[in-house]
């Protein structure tokens, strides 16, 4: 395990822990799905790295067709065992998602902006904050927004939940292939323009509830 990685989880998780304490009712659940969106980016890292070594290929066909596999499955997760076993109501299942992406967002920022420090510039956390971390987070919440259909249509419940994986992972892996084009520009604008569609939906739900 990268020692970098671990520091970070450790540097985010012990104070996350403390304020889990103190709160109470759904502030207590949100961050709780915020300290396991970080925990799954320190897994899926550790995942990563052993089929690195077990898969021969460039980094960027890895990172465009294995990573975005690998990082919806594993932040979906505990989405689906929250939706499955507790029943939670659209809104707190979204919210809870959404918690999940922006936490694994948070590690995986934080390991790339650290890892090279001297590289690190305004402009580019800017872009890894509006890029990468706004499409994490809206990979999980189309996930958990799928999974509020769960206990409506029970029948489409396999077959539904490897759709959405299987969009996200795409939308995810296509994310990863315009970053490492020639057009860059394209992919970090990519999130800021399909977060309007779902923000509008939320504050439809919003509306609702």
């Amino acid at each position: 395990m990268d020692s970098l990685s671990l520091m970070l989880f450790i540097s985010f998780a012990a104070p996350l822990l403390l304020v889990i304490y103190i709160c109470k009712g759904k502030s207590k659940q949100l961050l709780i799905f915020l300290l396991a969106g970080i925990l799954v980016a320190l897994f899926c890292g550790e995942v990563n790295g052993i089929l690195s070594g077990l898969i021969y290929t460039s980094t960027d066909i890895f990172t465009s067709n294995v990573t975005p596999l690998v990082e919806e499955l594993c932040k979906a997760l505990p989405l689906l065992f929250y939706a499955f076993c507790f029943k939670p109501d659209r809104l707190t299942l979204l919210e809870c998602s959404a918690m999940v992406g922006v936490g694994f967002a948070i590690l995986e920022n934080a390991f790339v902006l650290g890892g090279d420090p001297d590289m690190v510039t305004i402009p580019l956390a800017i872009i890894r904050g509006f890029g990468s971390g706004i499409m994490h987070a809206i990979c999980t919440t189309s996930v958990g927004y799928a999974l509020s259909f769960v206990h409506i249509r029970r029948k489409t419940f396999y077959s539904g939940s490897i759709a959405i994986l299987a969009a996200v992972s795409i939308y995810h892996a296509i994310y990863n292939m315009l970053v490492q084009s020639y057009y860059p520009t394209i992919g970090f604008v990519l999130p800021c323009l399909t977060c309007i569609p779902i923000l509008i939906q939320v504050s439809r739900i919003h509306k609702k509830m």
